[in-house]
């Protein structure tokens, strides 16, 4: 079994730096309240400052995300990781830790928004040590199937008790479910583990 997705990567989008200057303009609007006798400029600047994030996130046509998806797959299997061109056979890696979050179209509200949003699917990432260094990558879900297809993958891990760390942002998960007492010993005792 295997696990195959695209890689997310850090893009640069010169038209949506437009929109990170208006942000950085309406912030600055805050500076004037401790500028004597600049009070009164304070919701011009703002003002401005919002106006170009608006033509910025326009020119820039939405897409103000600074990551993407590279062409490069990563595949996960019980033979190793395969990143782009680099293939880690899985006897050379060690702190293997999968930061499973969310899937594209996933409703998340991670309490940073009143009402939450969708999920692009790239907020999952992959680390480990191999030959000495640390490699560390982001990748895509697709779907919900997509996120049992990489399940499949946890549970050949699990059976074959290949060392692993899998986790939704800081709480360690098992298939992809945050377990506790009864229910975790009962997981264990299922795969082998004392």
């Amino acid at each position: 079994m295997e696990f195959r997705t695209r890689i997310v990567v850090r893009k640069r989008n010169k038209r949506a730096y437009i929109a990170y200057t208006g942000l950085v303009i309406a912030a600055s609007s805050l500076l004037l309240v401790f500028i004597p006798n600049m009070e009164d400029y304070i919701p011009y600047v703002f003002g401005v400052g919002i106006a170009v994030v608006i033509i910025g996130a326009v020119i820039a046509r939405g897409d103000v995300r600074n990551y993407g998806l590279s062409p490069d797959e990563l595949i996960v299997s019980h033979a190793g990781i395969t990143l782009g061109p680099m293939h880690y056979p899985l006897t050379m890696i060690t702190e293997m830790d999968f930061n499973v979050e969310a899937f594209n179209g996933l409703y998340v509200n991670d309490g940073a928004m009143v009402s939450g949003s969708k999920s692009d699917g790239m907020t999952n990432d992959l680390s480990f040590r191999a030959g000495g260094s640390k490699i560390k990558c982001g990748f895509y879900l697709d779907s919900q199937q997509h996120v049992q297809q990489l399940g499949l993958v946890f549970h050949e891990f699990y059976t074959r008790h290949i060392p692993f760390v899998e986790r939704n942002r800081s709480r360690r998960t098992y298939l992809f479910q945050f377990l506790q007492g009864r229910e975790l010993e009962e997981f264990k005792a299922r795969y082998g583990y004392k």
